[in-house]
């Protein structure tokens, strides 16, 4: 390991992924920057992911191979944050992969901005293409804390996914992801950037998302996915006692978390209380963010087909629908 470098630890939860994770880590392996600690975490997966890992290891000894009952990601990256000795840490998930230069171009930014985080765009990945979630121009923006809450919030050049970003791993002294939420990334990232006095972004797509139906973002309905409705009104709750400047933006976000969990819940008389309170959430936040100059276009048009009732929405929604297919 080159010991002139700081140390980045890079973080990887894997379930079952056996399919895709040779293609993670090859990437990882490949890396322009070589001075990395990679924590891969097995969590108890019944394929032949962890035989994988055991394999780069004994090829690689930067590569780390940590076996562990299943217990979920936040479990998986919470055991491999309490290993980690790097300087820096990023998270990569083990059915995405990134760039040669992933790790040496944000090392790079960080240091140039001083900053305690560093950002890139990326690349959602599917069955037949790969589209960039940037503009890809290589272009920099500097953030000061609130700044970077405030883009944070209205999905401005970054979303609240920890990928991809590389952390000073100090700012997670105390901080840790809640084992169990389907949430994890969303529930602590607002509590990282609390820490960072400087955030920067640049508009370069390295890394490549995954999208697979078996993912939380696509997967059905069910109960436990209000766990992002929680996440999100206790994240306005903390950021606006500390930041007042910031109630506009944390209600268009909740406003967008709101309608996303909105939009899988099936219309029967089984989750009605979940409807009905994601229906208030969304009034009680409508005037605000309708009149937020900032707020995407696409909140507004749903916003405003929501003042002729939720059922007129469903139903615009549902023709709208039938005509892609």
């Amino acid at each position: 390991m080159n010991e002139s470098k700081k140390v980045v630890s890079i973080v990887i939860p894997i379930y079952n992924v056996e399919e895709y994770l040779r293609i993670c880590l090859d990437s990882i392996q490949n890396q322009t920057y070589e001075a990395l600690e990679v924590l891969m975490v097995d969590d108890g997966s019944k394929d032949a992911s962890g035989q994988i890992l055991d394999e780069y290891q004994s090829k690689d000894s930067r590569f780390v191979a940590i076996h562990k009952e299943n217990g979920g990601a936040a479990d998986a990256r919470n055991v491999a944050l309490d290993r980690c000795t790097g300087e820096y840490v990023t998270f990569i998930d083990g059915d995405d992969y990134v760039s040669p230069d992933f790790v040496e171009r944000l090392v790079s930014l960080a240091e140039k901005c001083n900053s305690d985080i560093a950002i890139c765009g990326w690349n959602n990945v599917s069955e037949t293409k790969v589209e960039p979630f940037c503009k890809n121009n290589g272009s920099i923006k500097e953030y000061e804390t609130e700044q970077a809450l405030e883009a944070l919030l209205y999905q401005e050049d970054f979303d609240t996914a920890m990928w991809p970003k590389l952390y000073k791993t100090s700012l997670f002294e105390g901080i840790r992801f809640p084992k169990g939420n389907l949430y994890e990334d969303i529930a602590i990232i607002y509590e990282v950037f609390l820490k960072a006095a400087k955030v920067a972004f640049e508009d370069y797509a390295g890394y490549y998302y995954l999208l697979r139906e078996s993912g939380t973002t696509l997967m059905k309905f069910r109960k436990d996915k209000m766990d992002l409705i929680d996440v999100v009104e206790t994240m306005e709750k903390v950021l606006c006692g500390k930041y007042p400047n910031l109630k506009k933006a944390a209600a268009s976000r909740v406003v967008r978390a709101n309608f996303h969990i909105y939009m899988q819940i099936p219309q029967t008389k089984e989750y009605e209380k979940e409807r009905r309170r994601i229906e208030h959430n969304i009034k009680s936040r409508r005037s605000v963010v309708l009149k937020d100059a900032r707020t995407k276009r696409g909140t507004k048009v749903a916003l405003v087909l929501t003042l002729f009732g939720f059922r007129f929405f469903l139903k615009f929604k549902a023709l709208k629908n039938m005509g892609k297919k």
